[in-house]
This record gives C-alpha cells, structure tokens and sequence, in this order.
C-alpha cells in the first residue's frame, strides 16, 4: 500500500464480509460494454460479423483431407471429385461390388498375437 502497510490483519467475520462484498451477485453481467459495442448502438451492427461470415459448412472433400489425408481429385482432369450419392445399407453395397467384380465379404480377421515375452532385464535397459 501507499503508507508502507504489507498485510492486514482481521477478524474472520471482517475478512468474509469484505470477500463477499467483491462476489458479483448472480445473473449479473460482470464485463460492461460501452460505446459501439454497446448492445444498443446503432453502430453495432458495421462491426459485428454477420452470421453468414461464420458459416460452419465444410465441403466433403476438404474433410476427407483433412480427416484422412486423401486427395479427392480427379485423375484426368484434376479438379474436385463431386459426391453423388451415400450409400447406407448392407444391400445396395453388395450389389454394387458385385456388380465391379469386387469381393463381396470382408476380409478374414487375423488373429491377435501374442505379447511379448519380456524378461526383468528388459525393463532395465
């Protein structure tokens, strides 16, 4: 403080009144806006993004990229492959491999191996 004081001493009931004279009270705003970003200037609305500036859209290939690191292009001519059609059922998809000549089942799960055998001259190392 300004006169040298480094601590004060207080009584508890003096020390909870001053720290609950500092709690706001509830469902009161604590930050208070002025001037333009006030919510009633007419100027408000110049600054503030519109909603269509946060558009959460993300085209399909960008998240394939993103996702998965694959490159949704088109061999010939190198422009944006365009989704045409999700297929969601068991059937339609076995008809379409089929169809190219593709397996229709999935491949056979290995086997897990086993672990490791580790011996207590392992862990030291």
């Amino acid at each position: 403080m300004s006169d040298g004081t480094n601590a004060v001493v207080l009584a508890a009931h003096a020390f909870i009144a001053r720290l609950a004279a500092i709690i706001p009270p509830p469902r009161r705003h604590t930050t208070r806006y002025f001037g333009v970003l006030s919510s009633h200037s007419a100027l408000r609305p110049s600054i503030i993004p519109s909603a269509a500036d946060k558009s959460k859209y993300i085209p399909w290939h960008e998240l394939l990229r993103r996702t998965f690191n694959v490159d949704v292009t088109c061999t010939r001519c190198k422009g944006q492959l365009r989704l045409i059609s999700l297929i969601k059922t068991q059937a339609t998809i076995i008809k379409i491999l089929a169809a190219m000549g593709l397996p229709t089942l999935p491949p056979a799960a290995a086997s897990a191996r086993a672990p490791p055998c580790f011996t207590p001259d392992d862990w030291t190392n």
